[in-house]
């Protein structure tokens, strides 16, 4: 089967590119299998291709596999909505050896809206400051992914640093965004950050923007390293042996041979 048993988007452009997983589902992996796929989507065929390729081996014991196919829209592309077939077909490569021949397959139907209306719309997926070395900036980093089919993403972060009991607030900081995210594209968007914090466990309290509107308001932990940890542990990775040629080793083997 096939999850979802579709490649959908409403909100394209001229220009656009836009990518999907379409999971290619199986309950008994048992056998590497040959897949092969063909694109018929009319006037829209040419935009769309397979990252895997038109012919790929699903490894056995694999019971989902992510078929991406993207989209790319040229800048001439007319108005107007675009519906179409992937067809796939599959056949254990043991048949190429036998010359039999049992093809399993499915079809995702294609349903693509070519439209001049811009549609601005994003959401925050994740986010987290990592543990951080001392005197080090503190990097706030935002998974964040544009459903929209212009370039977007948030405008502005507010981070308010407490100690490890949220009693007292040692720091303020505001920083703009002025990354952001293609059209249909999930990225990480990584804003630093003044450290003037001693070792030990925080609290962040994190607002996240979109112009003037708070699309997060949130709490966090992070950590503060002392930057000795980095040292102590450069301590513990063993020393290089020096270059000793075979046949020293094949010699010493011998000699251990003849006393025993």
């Amino acid at each position: 089967g096939v999850s979802p048993p579709y490649v959908l988007n409403k909100n394209l452009v001229p220009g656009s590119f836009y990518q999907q997983d379409v999971f290619l589902v199986q309950s008994q992996p048992t056998e590497d299998l040959r897949a092969t796929v063909t694109v018929d989507a009319g006037k829209a065929t040419d935009w769309i291709k397979i990252a895997n390729g038109s012919s790929f081996v699903i490894p056995k014991g694999t019971l989902q596999f992510a078929m991406k196919v993207a989209v790319s829209v040229p800048l001439n592309a007319e108005m107007g909505n675009y519906k179409g077939t992937i067809t796939v077909s599959t056949v254990p490569t043991s048949n190429d050896r036998e010359g039999v021949s049992v093809t399993l397959g499915a079809n995702v139907a294609i349903d693509l809206d070519i439209t001049s209306i811009q549609v601005s719309d994003f959401s925050i997926q994740n986010f987290q400051i990592s543990d951080t070395q001392k005197n080090d900036p503190i990097k706030f980093v935002i998974k964040v992914k544009n459903d929209g089919n212009i370039e977007n993403g948030p405008t502005k972060v507010a981070l308010s640093f407490f100690d490890q009991y949220h009693n007292t607030e040692l720091a303020k900081y505001e920083k703009d965004v002025t990354e952001k995210v293609s059209s249909f594209q999930t990225k990480d968007i990584s804003v630093e950050f003044p450290n003037i914090l001693e070792a030990g466990q925080y609290w962040a309290d994190v607002k996240i923007f979109n112009g003037d509107v708070i699309v997060v308001d949130s709490k966090i932990v992070f950590s503060i390293l002392n930057s000795s940890v980095n040292q102590d542990r450069k301590q513990l990775i063993p020393l290089a042996l020096p270059s000793i040629p075979v046949w020293a080793y094949l010699s010493l083997l011998g000699v251990v041979i003849i006393v025993v």
